[in-house]
């Protein structure tokens, strides 16, 4: 793999990049087996699919941040065309894998690309997931979520989850969208799911998280 190439140049610093680009290599090492795993799904993308089960089929989504590919491929276990977006090549490598191994590839469609930078064209998805990824935008993290609002079409729905404190320091310091500031940008839609939870993801290591799914309003109910 040509160093050069591994992540395209974003607002997360380098640093960061290469962390998570080490852990998508490591998956790399794994077997297909490790692959068809698919039960750590996150709470707001599993309300998703409760929501479109037994009628995915035709309608089209977005992974922002596609990381391992894991709701890429849940959701196209339930029918949806899925765009799947990584900066990191290591990661569209492994959600393509990943796709391959649950014979899902001709539904998931990964590609390299900045997701500040991808277009969002309004009223173009029926489905769009942003999970811990959004915040790492900095200034840009809600300017984008209001693009991602305005590209959903009716009756679409938005999966939405980063982090807040208790956080250890980042530097720079990660952009925290909280739950107001959410409600705000989804005022009008229905909420179907909001909620806050803290992890003590290490010792000392203590991190708060909040996610909200909201459906914009519309005459067909996805």
């Amino acid at each position: 793999m040509n160093s050069k190439k591994e992540h395209l140049k974003v607002q997360a610093p380098d640093k960061w990049m290469n962390g998570w680009d080490n852990y998508h290599k490591k998956l790399l090492e794994g077997s297909d087996e490790q692959y068809k795993n698919l039960t750590f799904i996150t709470q707001p993308v599993q309300v998703i699919g409760m929501k479109i089960y037994g009628k995915g089929e035709c309608l089209k989504a977005l992974d922002l941040g596609c990381g391992d590919g894991r709701y890429a491929c849940f959701l196209a276990k339930l029918g949806c065309k899925v765009h799947a977006i990584d900066a990191l090549e290591s990661a569209i490598e492994v959600t393509s894998r990943r796709a391959k191994v649950l014979g899902l590839e001709k539904q998931v469609i990964a590609k390299q690309k900045n997701i500040d930078d991808w277009t969002l064209e309004p009223e173009s998805y029926d489905i769009i997931v942003a999970v811990q990824v959004l915040q790492y935008l900095f200034d840009r993290a809600i300017p984008r979520l209001k693009e991602i609002a305005a590209a959903i079409k009716p009756g679409g729905m938005v999966a939405y989850s980063g982090n807040i404190p208790p956080h250890f320091k980042t530097d720079p310091p990660m952009k925290f969208i909280y739950e107001e500031e959410l409600r705000e940008v989804f005022k009008g839609w229905t909420l179907l799911s909001v909620g806050r939870d803290e992890r003590l993801r290490r010792p000392d290591d203590l991190r708060g998280y909040v996610w909200i799914v909201a459906q914009k309003a519309g005459e067909e109910e996805k």
